[in-house]
C-alpha cells in the first residue's frame, strides 16, 4: 500500500516543492541582473562576474527544470530519444561547469586585488572581466 502512493507523493513534491525553488531561484537570478547592470555597479570588474554568474544560473535552471515539469504529465522525452537525453546532459554540464568557472574566477579576482604590487592589480579591470 505504501510502495504504490511513493510516485505520487514523488510528483507532489516535485510539482510543489521544486516549483517554488525554481521560482526564486529565477526571481532571485532577475534581480541580481538588475543590480549588476546598474552605472554604479558596472565599474567592477566583480559585478561583470556577478552578472554572468547570475545569466548562466537562470539559464541552468530553465534548463534543467523544464523537461522534468514536462515529465509530470507528458512521457519523458529523455525515454524517447538518445540524442535528446545526451543532448540534454551535456548542455547540462556545460552550463554547470559554465558556473564554476565563473565562481573561480570571481575569486581569483578578488585575491589579484588584494595583492600589494600594483603590477598585478592592474590585472584586475573591466576588460581583462569580460574576456
Amino acid at each position: 500500500m505504501v510502495i504504490t502512493n511513493l510516485p505520487f507523493i514523488q510528483q507532489g513534491m516535485i510539482r510543489y516543492g521544486i516549483t517554488v525553488y525554481f521560482a526564486l531561484g529565477i526571481i532571485g537570478n532577475i534581480f541580481n541582473c538588475i543590480i549588476f547592470t546598474r552605472i554604479t555597479y558596472r565599474r567592477t570588474p566583480s559585478s561583470i562576474y556577478f552578472l554572468s554568474l547570475s545569466i548562466f544560473s537562470a539559464i541552468y535552471l530553465i534548463w534543467l527544470m523544464f523537461p522534468i515539469f514536462y515529465s509530470l504529465d507528458h512521457h519523458d522525452l529523455q525515454t524517447q530519444s538518445l540524442f535528446y537525453c545526451k543532448v540534454r546532459m551535456y548542455v547540462g554540464h556545460c552550463l554547470g561547469q559554465c558556473i564554476r568557472y565563473t565562481i573561480v574566477f570571481a575569486c581569483i579576482d578578488r585575491y589579484i586585488i588584494t595583492q600589494r604590487s600594483f603590477h598585478i592589480r592592474s590585472l584586475s579591470s573591466i576588460q581583462m572581466a569580460v574576456k
